[in-house]
């Protein structure tokens, strides 16, 4: 039963809150409201976003409330966008800012006017959440990640409770619309608890949200059907809204705690149903109601800034000074004689204590709490020096073997999860379920297979759930793989953006250290999506990862099994990046032994020596596993039509942070000439779209001497060879090329020219007639073999 003293102190610290959140907005001085406002007091810019900030306000406080009654560590995600004055009010008010920077924003007046005149200024804070502020694991610069980030905060936290504030118009997007099956996946007896809390204030920037037009007994038919146990808290019932919502925060902490208790004692927990708490308050709530007879208290239009003409206005400036002055701020706290701030002794009641605030909790600083994975021993696992160069293998396998052993090592750390789009099986990582299972909480059937309760590998056939959830995961401290399509990624484009941003703003802030890398492993490669056709042909993740900042950015693309083994360990001891493996399933030759890949690995690129000539005519080079396939057969084609030619080839196994394109090339020319020599033509062979490498080496004097071969969006069903061909990859289209350099060198003279490209363009013809005749591709392409 909640008690009226509760009531009481809840009621002023969320008028302290709303308080501190106003100021921000609108003040640049005079934010303590100590005298009548000017209108010089206002800022000369007015950003950020009123409407959602009391509701935010309200359940910090609700959060805290519970924080310290059961001294339980808990998140509090934000999911609302814009609504970071509300953040900073509460970071303040517990201690969390003047803690992380006591100079800047001591515990004191001063603390509050410096939050309050660079909020939304120049160099100042953002109006969103932002990993310069204490406690924050999402930047919150875009809508519906939150539900999945909590999600994946709390695997394998089991005494962890996150609450997530969804908002209502959040709630539309696909992201958090997918984010509600994570339910199935929570294994209560050894993982903590995903508290949601929908804020129904019935309007988005500009009209209502869906939910706001539902009744009662819609949204509780709604998430029953989701598998929650929905608990509604409305401020037009008769109950004080302060006690309806924290008899529901109880209810739900009790419900948490009997549905871990009763897993934790050994009772399979078969489709919990966890509660949620939606709540009805309105939007812009204890703001300025109305405005020259516009409704704005309860309406779209307290979205964002409320009377925002107070610089020059006389009444929207009393209407703000009559606002601030119903908060009684001046009531609510003094400043003692070491001049420190001490607030009333009911807003005092809810401060946890330090360790168990949002803001200082540990596990929102994944750099203080990860441990390294234990490595699976690669020379057990690769092809062996006995296995003849260019003998066929299989990459993802060797992956999933990978994945197996870490499994197996880091078992008892419990600190590494696969987060796949339903996909284990068909990305051949399939090895992993010899030493796990894929998790399921909800009924599992005799004829199942690898599923069980505790599970390492999670799946749903939602791409957005399962980064979010691996986002959340990795920034609390623990190792993920995001196994994918690599047509279907891009669908998380912007998700791996957010996470790139939060990254690289987190890297200038002292309190946060370096995180787990994000790894994203992308399978069923467009060379191999013959029989899917063109809708599953797309390379564009990695062009448009490859534009973000090249420190936490890289792009591995293995030439084979032993590379790939090779950058997959290296993914897992990378910090503070977002990695993108790409390796295909189907079978390919194997080129290094383990100690070339090794060696390879250590710049990003290597001449193959075993495969080129000295003082090459031409260089060739190769960038993705099928791409490289495709370079040895013209290697091959080229030396028995032109026995004297002498060919270099350069394998590219990575873009960005080590390999082409890194600041070591960029600022060590020599390097490139030295690799792709100073005054050759090269013929680039690479996996996705061109424009990607053209990018990479625009600032190199010899950039003129490439030709770029790559994906040029041309796809449809067809053989496996033929998809080169369409898009100019295949090796007789490298040939043609090589050629073309060759006689533009003078190495051969016109009539060599002509003849070997008339001979290449034959067999284009030949190979399409057979291919239609045939409906597979030749044997001698089928069954092609290296030969030096």
């Amino acid at each position: 039963m909640t008690q009226p003293h509760e009531i009481s102190a809840l009621k002023k610290f969320v008028r302290a809150t709303n308080f501190l959140a106003t100021s921000q907005i609108y003040l640049k001085q005079n934010v303590l409201h100590k005298r009548p406002l000017a209108h010089g007091d206002i800022k000369p810019r007015l950003l950020g976003h009123w409407g959602t900030c009391p509701g935010i306000n309200f359940v910090y406080a609700n959060v805290n409330r519970l924080i310290v009654k059961h001294k339980r560590p808990f998140l509090y995600l934000v999911g609302p966008g814009h609504g970071f004055p509300a953040v900073q009010a509460n970071l303040f008010i517990e201690g969390s800012l003047s803690h992380f920077y006591p100079e800047t924003i001591p515990y004191n007046e001063t603390g509050i006017e410096d939050i309050c005149k660079k909020f939304s200024a120049a160099y100042g804070y953002p109006s969103h959440a932002n990993p310069e502020a204490p406690g924050q694991i999402l930047e919150g610069g875009e809508l519906g990640y939150s539900l999945s980030v909590g999600f994946g905060a709390v695997l394998d936290n089991p005494d962890l409770i996150a609450t997530v504030l969804v908002g209502d118009g959040e709630a539309e997007t696909g992201p958090l619309a997918a984010s509600w099956y994570a339910n199935r996946l929570i294994n209560p007896a050894t993982c903590g608890a995903v508290l949601p809390i929908v804020h129904i204030n019935g309007y988005k920037i500009s009209g209502p949200t869906r939910m706001g037009r539902m009744s009662h007994e819609e949204l509780d038919l709604e998430f029953r059907g989701l598998g929650y146990h929905p608990i509604i808290v409305d401020d037009q019932q008769d109950e004080d809204v302060y006690v309806q919502m924290t008899n529901a925060m109880d209810l739900a902490y009790d419900m948490i705690n009997d549905i871990q208790t009763r897993a934790r004692s050994g009772e399979d927990v078969c489709k919990p149903r966890w509660p949620v708490i939606l709540m009805r308050t309105a939007k812009g709530w204890t703001g300025v109601s109305e405005d020259n007879g516009k409704k704005l208290e309860g309406n779209c239009e307290s979205h964002q800034v409320i009377v925002n003409k107070c610089a020059s206005d006389k009444k929207h400036l009393e209407a703000l000074d009559n606002w601030l002055a119903s908060y009684g701020f001046a009531d609510l706290y003094k400043i003692n004689d070491q001049g420190v701030l001490e607030f009333d002794a009911e807003i005092a009641s809810l401060i946890p204590p330090k360790e168990l605030t949002i803001g200082r909790q540990r596990l929102s600083y994944g750099g203080e709490v990860v441990r390294a994975l234990s490595n699976p021993d690669l020379t057990k696992l690769a092809y062996g020096p006995e296995v003849p160069r260019g003998h066929r293998g299989y990459s993802m396998n060797k992956m999933g073997e990978w994945m197996r052993e870490a499994f197996k090592l880091n078992r008892d750390q419990r600190n590494l999860r696969i987060f796949s789009p339903d996909e284990t099986y068909s990305n051949q990582l399939q090895a992993v379920f010899e030493e796990t299972d894929r998790a399921w909480q909800w009924p599992i059937e005799s004829w199942d297979q690898d599923m069980a309760r505790d599970g390492r590998v999670l799946e749903l056939l939602s791409e957005n759930l399962l980064f979010g959830m691996m986002h959340g995961y990795t920034v609390t401290g623990r190792h993920g793989m995001f196994p994918t399509y690599e047509a279907f990624s891009q669908v998380v484009s912007s998700m791996a953006d957010q996470y790139c941003k939060y990254v690289y703003a987190s890297q200038g802030v002292h309190f946060r250290k370096p995180l787990p890398s994000c790894n994203v492993v992308l399978s069923s490669l467009l060379e191999r999506q013959d029989h899917n056709g063109y809708s599953h042909q797309n390379p564009s993740f990695l062009g448009a990862m490859l534009e973000k900042h090249p420190e936490i950015i890289s792009a591995y693309l293995p030439a084979d099994a032993n590379s790939t083994l090779v950058y997959t360990e290296r993914a897992y001891a990378d910090r503070d990046k977002l990695n993108i493996i790409v390796a295909g399933k189907k079978e390919l030759p194997q080129w290094l032994t383990l100690d070339e890949a090794r060696r390879q690995a250590k710049d990003g690129l290597m001449i193959w020596d075993f495969a080129s000539d000295e003082d090459p005519d031409v260089v060739l080079a190769g960038c993705g596993d099928y791409a490289t396939q495709e370079c040895m057969a013209s290697l091959v084609l080229i030396r028995e039509l032109l026995p004297r030619v002498r060919v270099r080839f350069v394998s590219v196994s990575e873009l960005n942070s080590n390999g082409l394109g890194s600041r070591k090339f960029q600022q060590k020319p020599w390097m490139m000439d030295e690799v792709f020599t100073k005054d050759k033509g090269v013929v680039f062979n690479y996996h996705g779209y061109p424009n990607t490498i053209k990018k990479l080496v625009f600032d190199y004097k010899g950039s003129h001497r490439f030709r770029i071969k790559g994906y040029e969006e041309e796809g449809s069903t067809t053989t496996p060879f033929d998809m080169g061909v369409r898009n100019g990859t295949s090796r007789y289209h490298l040939v043609i090329d090589m050629a073309y350099k060759l006689f533009q060198q003078g190495v051969i003279d016109e009539t060599q020219h002509v003849a070997i490209t008339t001979d290449m363009l034959q067999r284009l013809v030949d190979h399409k007639n057979y291919i239609k005749a045939n409906g597979v591709d030749p044997i001698h392409i089928e069954n092609w073999v290296w030969t030096r």
